[in-house]
Formats: C-alpha cells, sequence, structure tokens
C-alpha cells in the first residue's frame, strides 16, 4: 500500500477517470492523503488477526477483495458529487463487521464474545458519526473524512457475509 502512495495521481479514486482506469476501483483505497491518514489505516488494518485470531485467510481474502469494488461502486452511484477519494476506512469498516459475523457464528464461546463486542462497537462508531460528523479526525488527516464510505462499507462488509453464508449453505445441502 505505501508504494501506491508514490505513484498517488495515477491511483486515487477518481470518478471522471473510472471507466478509462478501472484499477482505481480496488487502488484509491490503497492511497492515503498523508501520513496520519496511513498511520491510522494500517493500525486498524494491523489490528485485525490480533483481534479475529482464528479467522481464516480465504474469507479475508474475498472480502479484500470485493470489499474495495462495492465501496467504490456505491461511491460512484450514491454520491455523485464526489470526484476524489483516497484510503482504506470504508473497506476497513466492512473488514471488520463481515470478520465480527463470522466471529458471532462461530463454536468458540470467546469468539462470539469478542464478536458482538466489535459488532456493537462498530455499528455504535457508524451510528456516532453520523449523528455527530468525525471534525477532530479530518482535522488530524487533514482533509473531510466521508463518513458514507464507512457506511457503504458495513453494508458491503454485511453483504459479503451474507452470500458467503448462503453459498456455504447450499455447499452442504448439495454435499
Amino acid at each position: 500500500m505505501s508504494f501506491c502512495q508514490i505513484f498517488f495521481s495515477d491511483f486515487v479514486y477518481s470518478k471522471q477517470l473510472l471507466f478509462a482506469e478501472p484499477w482505481r476501483l480496488w487502488t484509491g483505497h490503497w492511497v492515503h492523503l498523508g501520513v496520519w491518514h496511513w498511520i491510522l489505516n494500517i493500525a486498524a488494518l494491523a489490528l485485525l488477526p490480533e483481534i479475529f485470531l482464528r479467522s481464516t485467510w480465504k474469507f479475508f481474502l474475498i472480502l479484500w477483495f470485493l470489499l474495495p469494488l462495492i465501496v467504490s461502486i456505491s461511491l460512484w452511484f450514491f454520491m455523485p458529487q464526489l470526484s476524489l477519494y483516497a484510503g482504506l476506512s470504508g473497506v476497513l469498516h466492512g473488514l471488520y463487521l463481515a470478520m465480527a459475523l463470522m466471529a458471532v457464528c462461530s463454536f468458540s464461546i470467546v469468539e462470539r464474545r469478542v464478536g458482538w463486542i466489535v459488532l456493537v462497537g462498530i455499528c455504535a462508531k457508524v451510528g456516532w458519526e453520523a449523528y455527530r460528523g468525525m471534525s477532530q479526525t479530518a482535522e488530524l488527516i487533514g482533509a473531510p473524512v466521508i463518513l458514507q464510505a464507512h457506511q457503504f462499507g458495513l453494508a458491503a462488509g454485511f453483504f459479503v457475509w451474507l452470500v458467503t453464508k448462503f453459498v456455504a449453505y447450499i455447499n452442504r445441502r448439495v454435499a
């Protein structure tokens, strides 16, 4: 992700260039607006495997591929006024929600508890942001925070989790 910073203008989500340069649907989430923006996102990403100790890499990779795409398409479709976007936070919100839902469905009591704590926490955080905004974070990173990206990330994380559960259910029924 740091490598992408060198080529920020080639990787940032740019609405007017999305059709000519579709890689921006993914790479726009890998570039950041400054050091603090990058640090906050990398710290949240680094905490994922520490919080969800037994999560599967397969599920993580599915999320890592699909969430940026879904969040970017959501930004394009529901926020036509947004011309540029950078940052991983929308994807991170989806990752945390989907991993928490997976943990809630676990057989381990500890994992279920951790899942519920993260699930309630992430939903409360996004609810609070919708109510109060994010002026301190915007001040820290030196740019406005696109709160809708967090909401789209939650919706995308829920959608991907739901589809994977449905596919697993169908596979069990067929087998």
